[in-house]
Parts: C-alpha cells; structure tokens; sequence
C-alpha cells in the first residue's frame, strides 16, 4: 500500500538519521556530518557518514546510499510498509489506517503470498519424496549439490489436480488462481490449467523477498518450449526484477560486483560452485530498471551472457541501453562466454578459479560499443573515421550525467586516436580534409534509426507482414523514408512480395540510391542475422521506441522554443502533457 507523502514526510521531520542509524553503527561527530564503520561492508578504517541536514547516509566502500527508510530495508531486510510501521512507532506517531480500498488489496497481496507458499512447499516436497529418483536425479545428476536445490526452492509441479484441491481447500478461488500467474483456463471453458505442468520450478522472489512468480524447465521432449516464466501480474514485472537479486545483495559486503545472467540455470550452477553474487534476467533484454535495481547494492555489474550470436547481439543492445544512465561510481562490463557456451556449460568445465579468471577479462561498456561501430571502418579514409567519431559522440550525448557524458565522450576520442590514428598518420588526409568529409557524410541518430528499422523490414518480409498496421502509422521525418516505406507496405500487401531478393529488386527500380544508402548506413548490419520472430519482434519495437522518443523530445523542445517567446498557460499545459506522457 502506498502511504501519503505527508506521512512519510512526518516521520522524517520527527527522527534524525543519526539516531535511527545509531542504533547499527557506533557514530562519532566530525563537523555537520557523523562517520563510522560501514554497516555493509567489513573495514578498519570508517567511509560510512550521515549528514542530518540532507537527510541521508552513504556509504563510500559500498556506494549505499539511502533515507531512513532504505536504512532499515537493506539493513534488517524490511519491505518498505514494514520499514514505515517500524519508525512510525519510533516517532511516536499512530499507525497510519489505510481506506477499505487499501486494505482490500493488501489483504489480495497477503493472500497471493500464501497461495505461492503452499504452491511451491508442495512442489519442493513432490520433489524431494515422489520425484527423487527421476528429476530430484536429474538436477544432482548435472552437479548440483542438495543444499543448492534446497536454497532456491527448486521443486516440481506435477501434471495432476493436487495442488490446486489443496488451494480450494485453503479458501482460495480460482480467480485468486489466475490472478497468481500459476492457472489460467482452458480454451473457452472453467476448466483450470496448471501453468507449469510437468515442469521443474525456480520460484521467483523479488528484492524484499516477496514471491512474485516462477520460472520452469521442462522436462518432456515434445514441449513447445524448455523455459517459461509466470505471465506479467500485479505484482510480477518482468523488467523491474532480478532473478536471486534477493540473496546475491548479500554478498555486497564481500564484492562490488555484481553477476548478471540469463537463465535460472546459469544462476544455480555459479551458486552451486561458490559464485554467490550473481542474479539473472527474467525472460527480457536487460532493462533500465533492473540495472538501477542491481546498483542499490553493487557498484559493478558484470553482464554475462550466451557466447553465441545472439548473445553478443544482445550485449551490444544492453550496452547502448545502459550508457543513458551511466553515472559516477557505477560501471557496467561485459563478458563473452567462449565457444558459444553459456554460463552454466562453462562452470561446470572449468570450476570457480576458470570462471573468475574470465570475468576478470571483462569488456568495458565503451569499449563494446566502440568494437561494434568500429569493426568495418576503414582507417585510411578520413570520412568513415569522422562518420565513426560522429556515430558515437551522438551516443555519448544521450548520457544524463554531464559528468559521465565527458569523460564517455573523451574515451571514444582515446579509443579512436589509439586503434584508428596513432601511428597511421601518413596514410590519412590532413584535418582539414577530415572535417570537410565529415560535414559531407554525417547523418542525425535520427536518421540513422530510420535507416535501420527500414533494413530490418528489408531482411525479413514474411515477418514485418504482421507489424502492416504499426508500419502504416509510422511518421518518418525524412521524406525520402517515408515514400520508401509507403512503397515497401504496397509491395507486402498489394503485391504479395514475401522474399528479400524479390522485395529488394522491386524497390530498386524508384529507390536504388536510398537502398545503397541504406545499406551503408544502417546501424544493424553485423546484428540482425538469422533472427526468429521473437528477436525480431524485439528488435522492431526497440526502434519504434526510439523514434517516438525522438519525436517527443523534438516536440518538447519546440514547445520550449515557443515558450520562451509567447508563454500562455495553453501551451504550458500542453507541455506538461506531453513531458508526463
């Protein structure tokens, strides 16, 4: 339940930081602020302050940061209604009641909670007793250990009516069922469908040790798919979660870094072999709101996926996602698994000595994102360097923290001079000639962006048939894309045209010069092979993302512009509209 800000608020007003931390942390006085030892790391020498005047604490070893409330979260593991109740009664302040509303719905969340626990105690006793000798085997049989298994509530759901008789004979409806993630209905009929039938279980707990869903491994040949994760529900967001989060913000005490994965599997096995700080994504490319949500404890996260192409695609994707929010303090690297493997395969070969000595040989995030631009640029001539240095000084302008945002922008500067300039001098142009091409050559991101979602259609007909009504109501800004779209939609549906070759050779015949183009400039090139429609799907609302995002703050900035000539209380209120959209 959310409480009001004046509340909260109240209980700031009533209790200083220092005597609520002080309870944890012996506090000596030095000038306005207090230090002592870090309450989250083990150390000799104090890095830990509070400064009462604004209200927080931080701490320098470990990067936490916080008000009273984040104090006792991460300290006592508290969610944030229990953290309220806790220093409200310090302050001498009554509970706060709640509307009937309110309390409606924490009572649904209390329930949701019961009906996951006797969901997965069930499954973990099946496991342990019934299914002992097949898939109990089966996880011990791939090395991992009872006390693994036993740790992350690994269990499993049998294809019978038992759990969900016991759940009707605890009270619960089959609304709640449903509501949970774990049932849904059977075609058209009442009929409820256990979600994760004949499946191996990896409950999900979110940061405050809340279940919020499951993950499952199948283990029938003939399932359409090996993994599945609980659908989105009222409390199960995908994107603002991290797969053992929970138990790996433990070791932050031990370690800045954190170890980001993909698969349940790959966090068990690393666990299982005394890798510990390590959580996985659910399902998703790496969003913002887990990164923000990882770097509440660590100040370094380790993003480590497949070795394979589309585990490198993604890493590339990550690493544009997160330099928007890079800030001081706080890194991001990357880490190729070779030989395709992924982590799992990996450990299991060469134990936690091999696995530490690879992280150890980490990429930074410039570092990728300059490899994946540079890769095909030739050095010798003086346009495609400026092109090059213009691609990524468009993606270090993104960056929020005007900190960040130099010192990115000087490290795509070093990376350029030290792989494509230093020693080369004799076989570039001077730097006027430099800077001529480069005003000659250079496209807008906007552009670029453009270009690319249109290779992306280009390469896969037979899948952008069913993105028809989101490409109709796509408003280019460039006119020569935007008839070039127009006559790519006609020939997927007037024309029936569903092979590359034959689409390509059509559209040659208006726009030769726009598809060379193209095929020059589209960021996607060495990314977008051999994509399923899922990948693909993804890859596409990425770029309608992208673009709306550029419209947006175009429209903002012309409504700044007009503003600041002729303010009216119309127009600022249709900018407050469109800045809160």
């Amino acid at each position: 339940m959310k409480y009001p800000k004046s509340y909260i608020d109240e209980i700031k007003n009533r209790l200083k930081v220092s005597d609520v931390v002080r309870l944890k942390v012996n506090l000596k006085k030095r000038g306005k602020e207090f230090i002592g030892l870090s309450p989250f790391k083990n150390e000799k020498t104090p890095s830990f302050t509070v400064n009462d005047d604004k209200g927080f604490y931080h701490c320098f070893s470990t990067g936490e940061h916080g008000n009273i409330f984040d104090f006792l979260m991460k300290l006592d593991n508290l969610g944030f209604g229990e953290a309220v109740r806790s220093l409200a009664q310090r302050a001498g302040m009554q509970p706060y009641h709640f509307t009937k509303e309110d309390e409606k719905k924490e009572k649904e969340s209390q329930k949701i909670q019961k009906l996951f626990e006797i969901f997965f105690s069930t499954c973990e006793m099946d496991l342990q007793s019934e299914y002992k000798s097949s898939h109990l085997k089966y996880l011990t049989d791939r090395g991992l250990s009872k006390n693994t298994i036993q740790n992350f509530k690994i269990g499993f759901c049998e294809d019978s009516k038992k759990i969900q008789e016991k759940l009707y004979s605890n009270n619960f409806t089959s609304e709640e069922l449903i509501k949970s993630g774990m049932y849904y209905k059977k075609d058209q009929s009442d009929e409820l469908v256990s979600r994760f039938r004949n499946r191996i279980i990896f409950p999900i707990l979110n940061y405050y040790n809340q279940f919020v869903g499951c993950g499952g491994r199948s283990v029938l040949n003939k399932a359409l798919a090996k993994y599945i994760n609980s659908p989105e529900t009222d409390l199960f967001k995908k994107g603002f979660n991290l797969y053992n989060l929970n138990n790996a913000k433990k070791e932050c005490s031990n370690t800045e870094n954190l170890i980001l994965v993909e698969g349940y599997m790959d966090v068990v096995s690393l666990y299982n072999k005394g890798v510990k700080n390590v959580a996985a994504t659910l399902g998703t490319a790496i969003t913002i709101s887990q990164i923000n949500l990882a770097w509440k404890n660590f100040n370094k996260i380790i993003l480590c996926f497949d070795g394979d192409q589309s585990g490198i695609n993604a890493s590339y994707r990550a690493a544009e996602r997160v330099l928007k929010i890079l800030k001081p303090g706080k890194d991001i690297f990357f880490t190729k698994i070779p030989n395709s493997q992924d982590p799992d395969d990996f450990i299991n070969q060469f134990g936690q000595n091999g696995f530490i000595s690879l992280i150890g040989q980490s990429s930074d995030l410039v570092e990728i994102i300059f490899n994946y631009h540079a890769i095909n640029v030739n050095r010798s001539k003086a346009s495609e360097v400026a092109l090059l240095e213009k691609k990524l000084f468009n993606l270090a302008d993104e960056v929020d923290d005007p900190i960040s945002k130099k010192y990115v922008k000087n490290a795509f500067k070093n990376k350029i001079f030290e792989n494509l300039i230093k020693n080369k001098k004799n076989n570039l142009p001077n730097q006027e000639a430099l800077k001529k091409a480069s005003l000659r050559l250079m496209l807008t991101k906007e552009e670029i962006i453009e270009l690319s979602l249109l290779n992306l259609i280009l390469n896969y007909p037979d899948y952008s048939e069913n993105k028809i009504e989101e490409l109709s109501t796509i408003n280019f800004s460039f006119k020569d894309n935007k008839n070039f779209l127009s006559e790519l939609i006609s020939s997927l549906t007037n024309q029936n045209i569903r092979s590359k070759d034959n689409l390509i050779k059509k559209l040659e015949i208006n726009f030769d010069t726009l598809l060379k183009k193209i095929n020059m400039y589209a960021n996607n090139k060495s990314i977008i092979n051999n994509l399923d429609q899922n990948s693909f799907n993804s890859f596409f609302e990425d770029y309608l993302a992208e673009l709306n995002l550029f419209k947006k703050n175009k429209e903002l900035s012309n409504l700044e512009s007009e503003l600041v000539k002729n303010p009216s209380q119309d127009m600022y209120d249709r900018y407050l509209l469109l800045k809160n959209s």
